[in-house]
């Protein structure tokens, strides 16, 4: 080490050194030499300290960290990720089907219904324009026992055996049904064998009653081809709700959206929102968060034509604004998805309905099976 000190003055080069070095000249042997009128001194190196057993520790936990991502355990999520469908024709699953309906009345809740159907999943066609993919209805089991001869356990079973042939584009879009007619034929020719076959033993009951307002309302359920595809791809549409996007963690992508009307009549605007919330790059699996609710200032207009008209028709009392302050509708759900194929492993769905002191929540649970 080399430290020029200043212009010589005198030959008391140690006072100066002392001085300017800082340092015990018994400490560090110095050496000073006299060039064209300045001091330079010249001193060996300091030696160097040994490592201190912190300093191990510091250095080995810093490089633990940075590996952590490489092992799979760091939580550091991607800048995003992009979820579309890398399906192959044959690829087969089978997807069981849980739905759960909880009823309250102030603050007293019981599950009034809960039922198990499994659909089967079969891609029948794929192609760089898109997929056929085949969703069979298997059959419907009741938790909470429905009679075996009530009209909702043999109204349910109508559709069972049948194969939507679903068309979904490139990205993972529902984009038509291309059997809607055969379907809509064999539903229909189903509900007549069912209203034929009741009809002698219940005839003059409530039950024929209803059954007649069950083939009224299927009649104007699959009265079009857009109807028609809306009630056979309810389930799919649920399934298959988050592909064809990329997603930054953490980050909504948010949409406007709508919540079926559970009393009739139009549909409430809606606010809804998607979210990447984890991302495991050593299984490739995501989690994915979809919330909406319902536009406030909408719903009440919709609401307020709504039980108007009802009131009319029923010569009853129109309920006072605060009535409709009570009313609130929102959904939530939890979707797991393996990105490297873009099949949906798991879904967990719950809307919710508040109406003053009733509440109703249904929740339905999804889950995949390889076959």
């Amino acid at each position: 080490m080399v430290l020029e000190v200043g212009a010589c003055r005198c030959h008391s080069c140690p006072i100066i050194l002392e001085t300017c070095v800082g340092a015990s000249f018994d400490q560090y042997p110095i050496r000073c030499d006299r060039i064209e009128g300045k001091i330079f001194v010249s001193t060996p190196s300091p030696p160097a300290r040994e490592a201190t057993p912190g300093s191990w520790i510091v250095r080995s936990a810093a490089l633990i960290f940075l590996c952590l991502p490489l092992w799979g355990l760091g939580k550091v999520p991607p800048q995003s990720v992009e979820i579309t469908p890398h399906w192959h024709q044959g690829d087969k699953s089978e997807l069981m089907v849980t739905r759960v309906r909880d009823k309250s009345l102030n603050g007293q809740s019981r599950v009034s219904g809960k039922t198990h159907t499994r659909f089967s999943l079969e891609v029948l066609r794929a192609s760089p324009q898109g997929y056929l993919v085949g969703w069979t209805v298997g059959a419907t089991t009741f938790d909470v026992p429905a009679p075996s001869g009530s009209v909702l356990r043999q109204v349910v079973g109508l559709m069972q055996g049948m194969q939507i042939v679903l068309q979904i584009d490139h990205r993972g879009a529902i984009t038509g049904v291309q059997n809607w007619e055969a379907l809509r034929s064999e539903m229909l020719r189903n509900l007549d064998g069912l209203l034929a076959r009741r009809s002698d033993s219940q005839r003059g009951t409530a039950d024929q009653g209803m059954m007649a307002n069950v083939r009224a309302q299927w009649d104007t359920m699959f009265s079009t081809k857009a109807q028609v595809e809306q009630v056979c791809t309810r389930d799919a549409q649920l399934y298959f709700r988050i592909l064809g996007r990329a997603y930054t963690w953490d980050q909504p992508y948010e949409y406007q959206g709508f919540i079926e009307n559970p009393l009739g009549g139009d549909s409430f605007p809606a606010r809804a929102d998607i979210v990447l919330k984890s991302f495991n790059g050593r299984s490739g699996q995501a989690v994915l968060h979809w919330n909406q609710s319902a536009d406030r200032e909408q719903t009440d207009r919709i609401m307020r034509s709504l039980v108007k008209d009802l009131a009319a028709r029923k010569g009853k009392h129109v309920p006072d604004e605060g009535f409709l302050q009570t009313i609130s509708l929102e959904n939530h759900a939890e979707i797991e998805v393996d990105v490297g194929t873009g099949w949906v492993t798991k879904v967990t769905e719950t809307k919710s309905m508040n109406l003053g002191t009733r509440a109703q929540r249904d929740t339905t649970f999804m889950v995949r099976a390889v076959r």
